[in-house]
């Protein structure tokens, strides 16, 4: 039987034809480019709520998921990469409390070689971050992206957000995120939908997300999505040379990732951010271990209330009251 929402998707796309299209996730012809990553599953919270991840575009190399790796040049040289024979994806569960209950953060993490010239962001061992927000019940109610230099701030609640807990200024048909317009709500009718992330071609930006059945992208591309803990991207293996983090841990840089440079991000914006590092991926944690903090404003009076990490704080910051 459709769900009430699929009733709604499809008038809604029937008058969008009339306006260019629609922008929710289908299956046409033209994804025969697209592939569909899809994690591992086990009977852990980490596995069950795990996003897909649907991406443009993906004979590129620089739109494949891929695995932090590193190497040793015959020089003696450290070198970490992305390797993308081997897709990954990397969680963690974070729990916080607020004056409404008690809730967990499942937090995934996945990266590419690089975002190409000519693009604003353009740089190398770049990431994504998937927060999703489960209640005590265990079901999701906010759905949380941004890159992991912090940038691309979106939230997208679903039909179990408490009542109110939006900001004031939620619009009520749609929002525009640095010019990607994303939906303010999404909903799972059935225990075999699964959240998919659809992200775009270079910029890795998310463009679009649901909760759907996978059977509907049979026709695309699948690739099998290892799913890891966090904490291992700070013990990357070195063939025949013990292990290394994928992050910087000691100097100026300490925290950012190893070999992550931003080189239009740093010309044109640092010098009014007052940060150097603007735009360059970073670890995830508390700052006094990681040496860095995860801001999601650029008003760097603003850099610790819009701390990720501290998710009731941030939360409070950007107007949400779960």
């Amino acid at each position: 039987m459709i769900g009430r929402k699929r009733i709604i998707v499809l008038i809604v796309c029937g008058l969008a034809l009339f306006a260019g299209g629609c922008s929710l996730l289908t299956t046409t012809p033209t994804e025969s480019r697209q592939s569909l990553y899809v994690p591992e599953r086990s009977d852990t919270s980490l596995s069950r709520f795990a996003p897909l991840f649907l991406v443009e575009e993906n004979r590129k190399d620089y739109n494949r998921i891929g695995t932090p790796a590193a190497r040793l040049e015959e020089s003696g040289e450290e070198v970490i990469y992305v390797d993308t024979g081997e897709a990954s994806v990397y969680a963690m569960t974070q729990e916080f409390a607020t004056d409404r209950g008690g809730y967990t953060n499942l937090i995934y993490r996945i990266h590419f070689t690089q975002t190409p010239l000519p693009h604003l962001t353009a740089g190398w061992n770049v990431g994504l971050l998937v927060y999703v927000t489960l209640n005590s019940e265990e079901e999701p109610v906010l759905i949380t992206t941004l890159h992991t230099c912090g940038c691309y701030l979106a939230f997208i609640p679903t039909d179990n957000l408490p009542e109110g807990a939006e900001p004031d200024d939620w619009p009520e048909q749609e929002q525009s995120v640095y010019g990607q317009t994303l939906p303010v709500l999404v909903a799972q009718d059935s225990p075999v939908e699964r959240l998919i992330i659809k992200i775009s071609d270079a910029t890795h930006r998310v463009i679009d997300l649901d909760y759907a059945d996978p059977s509907e992208f049979d026709r695309i591309n699948r690739i099998f999505l290892h799913l890891k803990p966090m904490d291992a991207l700070n013990r990357l293996e070195i063939p025949d040379d013990g292990t290394t983090s994928f992050f910087e841990t000691e100097g100026f840089r300490k925290g950012l990732v190893k070999g992550s440079r931003k080189p239009l991000e740093m010309t044109l914006m640092s010098w009014w951010a007052f940060d150097p590092h603007v735009g360059v991926d970073k670890a995830l944690g508390p700052p006094d271990e990681t040496g860095v903090t995860m801001y999601t404003s650029l008003k760097f009076w603003n850099r610790d209330k819009s701390n990720i990490w501290y998710f009731r704080r941030f939360l409070d910051y950007w107007g949400w009251d779960l």
